[in-house]
C-alpha cells in the first residue's frame, strides 16, 4: 500500500473518531482516552510496517548478492500490516488495569522478572513484574513469580473452557429451540391447522375458539415450550376488578404450566401416530404374506372340515353357517372358522368359537412363519452347498496350473535347460517358495470345500505315532532353525503308541499344529508328546513358548477365516483355514481338539488332540463323511 493513501485512511479515520468525541452525549474525557490509546496502536502498527518494508528491501539487496547455483528465499510479495488482537492488564496498588503495548514499551527487560504464560505446552503470553525500589530480585520472589504465573495459566485455560461451554450450550439450546419449533409445525401441518388453535374458558366449559384474538384484552401472557413461543394466553377480566400483581404471577405460572401441558399433549399425539403407522405397515406386512401364502397353495388345501371324528380337506363350501368368527392376525382376516348343525347357539358357544379362532389363527401364523423358515433355511443350505462346490472347483483349476509352474522352476533349478547365474538361481527360489506357499493355501480352501460339501475321505490304515512326529520334525525344522528355536519330541513320550487312521490326514494336521506354533513363538522351544488315555484312547499334545492365545479367544481359532489378530498391522499371514480343518479332521476320526492358554506371552500355547485307538470305520478301507 502506497504511504500518501495509508496515510490519507489513517486521517479519515481519526477524524471520524474526533467528530464522535465531540457528541454531547457521550463522555469527552472517555473518548479521548480511548483515542488517545487507538493513537498508540496505530503509531506502533506504522512502525511495524517501516520495519516490514526495510527488510524486504534488505532482502532484495542480499538477493542481488547470492549465487545463482543457490536458490533465492522466498518473501511476501507484501508486508503484514494486520496482528493478531492481543489482551493485557496491569495489577498496581491493589487495582487491576487494561493495559496498552505503549504501557510496557519503557520497561527495562534486564530489570523485569518474565515468566512465560502456557496452555498444553504452548505459549499464549507472559507475566512481567518491575522490580522494586532497591533493583534487586530474590530466588524466591523469582520463585514465586514462576508459581504465579502457573496459576494465571490454569485460570486462564478454565476461562478459556468454560467460555467454550457456555457457547456449546448456547449452541444446544439454540438447536432445542429449533427442533421444538419444527416440531410444532410439523405437528400443526399433520392436523390441518397449520394457522392457529385457540380455546375460550368462560367458567362454563371449554370451546374452541378460532376467531382472531380481541383487541381488548387486558393481560396477555406468552406460552413457550423450551423457550420457544408457541402460543398466548389472554385474560379479560370483569369490569370493576382489574388484575393485580398476584393475579399476574397467577396467570404467568398458569402458562407455563400450560405450556408444558401442551408439548406433552402434543408428544403424546405423535407417538400415538407413530405406533399406528406401525401397526398399519405390520397390518399390510402382514395381508402380503399371506396373500403370497395363499397363492403358492391349491385352494383345495386351504380349507378343512372336522366332524368329530377326522379332519378332512373342504372340497365344498357350505351355503349357510349357524354360527361363524374371522380369523384375524394382527388385525387382517385371513380366513374364517365356522360351525353348521347348530339350532341354537347361546353366547357361551359364541364365546367358546371366538376363543377357538383366537387360538387357530396364532397357531396358523405360527405354522406359516415356520414353513417360511424352512424354506429360507433349505435356500441357504443349497447356497452354502453351491459355494463349497465353487470353491473346490476353483482350487482344483488354481492347482493344475501352478503345479505346472512348480514342476519346471524345479526342473530349471536342476540345471536340466542349461546353467543358470545366481541372479537367476534366487528369483527361481524365490518363485518356487511363494508357489509352494500359494499351493499350501490353495489345499485348505480345497480341503475345507470337500469337508463341508461331504466328499473328504479316508484312507485308514495302522501306524506309530511317533513315526509321524519325526516325519513333522523333519518337514519344519527349517522353519524352526530359522527362528533358532527347539524342536523335538519329548522324552518321556509313548514311543509305540499305534492307532489306525488316515496317516496323511494325522500329518496334515500336526504340521498345521507345529506351523503355528512357530509361527508365534519368537523364543524357547516347541515339543510333541502322545501318552495312552485307557486302552482305547491317545492323547497327543503340541506345546510352545509362544505369545498364547487369550482365554476369551480359544474357540474362535477354530473358527472359518478367523484370527486372533486381525488388524492391518499383524506380523503373521494366513487364511485363518488351518486350525478349523485340523478339528474338522480329527472329528471325522471321532475324535476331539481343543487348546489351552493363558494369553500371557512366554508361556505360549498348548493344543491337544484325543484320537480312538481304532477308528470305527462303515468299510475296511475307507469312510466317507457326507
Amino acid at each position: 500500500m502506497p504511504n500518501e493513501k495509508f496515510q490519507k485512511r489513517i486521517q479519515a479515520l481519526f477524524s471520524d473518531i474526533e467528530q464522535l468525541a465531540t457528541q454531547p452525549q457521550l463522555d469527552a474525557a472517555v473518548m479521548r482516552r480511548e483515542l488517545e490509546s487507538l493513537r498508540a496502536r496505530v503509531t506502533d502498527l506504522e512502525a511495524q510496517v517501516l520495519q516490514s518494508q526495510v527488510e524486504e528491501l534488505d532482502d532484495a539487496q542480499a538477493q542481488q548478492t547470492i549465487p545463482a547455483d543457490q536458490p533465492a528465499k522466498i518473501k511476501p510479495s507484501a508486508p503484514i500490516i494486520y496482528e493478531k488482537e492481543q489482551v493485557g492488564y496491569a495489577y498496581t496498588a491493589d487495582r487491576i488495569e487494561t493495559l496498552k503495548s505503549a504501557n510496557i514499551s519503557g520497561l527495562d527487560a534486564n530489570q523485569v522478572l518474565l515468566a512465560p504464560l502456557t496452555e498444553t505446552g504452548k505459549p499464549i503470553g507472559s507475566m512481567l513484574v518491575e522490580p522494586p525500589a532497591d533493583g534487586n530480585w530474590s530466588s524466591d520472589e523469582a520463585e514465586l513469580t514462576e508459581a504465579v504465573a502457573r496459576q494465571v495459566s490454569l485460570q486462564i485455560q478454565n476461562l478459556r473452557l468454560l467460555a467454550a461451554a457456555e457457547r456449546a450450550r448456547a449452541e444446544a439450546q439454540s438447536a432445542t429451540r429449533r427442533f421444538a419449533h419444527e416440531s410444532w409445525e410439523s405437528f400443526l401441518d399433520a392436523i390441518q391447522q397449520s394457522e392457529r388453535i385457540g380455546y375460550v374458558y368462560d367458567q362454563d366449559g371449554v370451546v374452541p375458539y378460532s376467531e382472531p384474538l380481541l383487541a381488548d384484552t387486558d393481560f396477555n401472557q406468552t406460552v413457550s415450550v423450551l423457550d420457544e413461543h408457541i402460543g398466548r394466553l389472554s385474560l379479560k377480566p370483569s369490569p370493576g376488578s382489574p388484575l393485580t400483581e398476584d393475579d399476574k404471577a397467577m396467570v404467568a405460572a398458569v402458562a407455563r404450566q400450560l405450556g408444558q401441558q401442551v408439548e406433552n399433549l402434543r408428544l403424546l399425539a405423535d407417538a400415538s401416530r407413530a405406533r399406528a403407522e406401525a401397526e398399519e405397515a405390520t397390518r399390510r406386512m402382514s395381508r402380503d404374506s399371506w396373500k403370497a401364502y395363499a397363492e403358492d397353495k391349491e385352494e383345495s388345501s386351504l380349507g378343512f372340515v372336522y366332524d368329530s371324528v377326522q379332519v378332512k380337506p373342504l372340497t365344498q363350501k357350505p351355503e349357510e353357517f349357524s354360527i361363524s368368527h374371522p380369523l384375524m392376525v394382527r388385525g387382517q382376516p385371513i380366513g374364517e372358522l365356522a360351525a353348521i348343525g347348530l339350532s341354537d347357539v347361546s353366547p357361551e358357544v359364541s364365546d367358546l368359537l371366538a376363543a377357538i379362532a383366537a387360538q387357530t389363527s396364532v397357531h396358523l401364523e405360527a405354522l406359516r412363519l415356520t414353513e417360511e423358515l424352512q424354506k429360507r433355511a433349505a435356500e441357504l443350505q443349497e447356497l452354502d452347498r453351491l459355494k463349497s462346490s465353487f470353491l473346490a472347483n476353483m482350487s482344483h483349476e488354481l492347482r493344475t496350473p501352478l503345479n505346472s509352474i512348480l514342476g519346471f522352476s524345479d526342473v530349471i533349478l536342476e540345471g536340466i535347460d542349461g546353467p543358470l547365474t545366481e541372479y537367476m538361481e534366487n528369483d527361481l527360489r524365490l518363485i518356487q517358495k511363494n508357489g509352494q506357499h500359494l499351493l499350501h493355501l490353495i489345499n485348505d480352501v480345497l480341503d475345507m470345500a470337500k469337508i463341508e460339501s461331504g466328499r473328504m475321505n479316508l484312507h485308514l490304515e495302522k501306524f506309530k505315532v511317533h513315526e509321524v512326529f519325526d516325519e513333522v520334525a523333519s518337514i519344519t525344522s527349517t522353519l524352526a532353525s530359522e527362528k533358532n528355536l527347539a524342536l523335538f519330541v519329548e522324552p518321556d513320550s509313548d514311543a509305540g503308541a499305534e492307532i489306525f487312521a488316515d496317516v496323511t490326514r494325522m500329518r496334515q494336521v500336526i504340521i498345521n499344529l507345529v506351523n503355528n506354533a512357530i509361527k508365534f513363538t519368537e523364543k524357547g522351544k516347541i515339543s510333541m508328546r502322545v501318552d495312552r488315555l485307557g486302552a482305547d484312547k491317545v492323547l497327543l499334545r503340541i506345546k510352545d513358548t509362544g505369545i498364547g492365545i487369550p482365554p476369551d479367544h480359544i474357540e474362535t481359532v477354530f473358527q472359518e477365516f478367523s484370527q486372533v489378530d486381525t488388524s492391518t498391522t499383524r506380523k503373521v499371514g494366513g487364511t485363518g483355514l488351518g486350525l478349523p480343518i485340523s478339528r474338522r479332521l480329527i472329528e471325522m476320526h471321532g475324535g476331539r481338539m481343543w487348546a489351552e492358554s493363558t494369553g500371557i506371552d512366554g508361556e505360549g500355547s498348548a493344543f491337544f488332540v484325543e484320537l480312538w485307538i481304532n477308528t470305527e470305520v462303515s468299510e475296511n478301507v475307507e469312510k466317507t463323511v457326507k
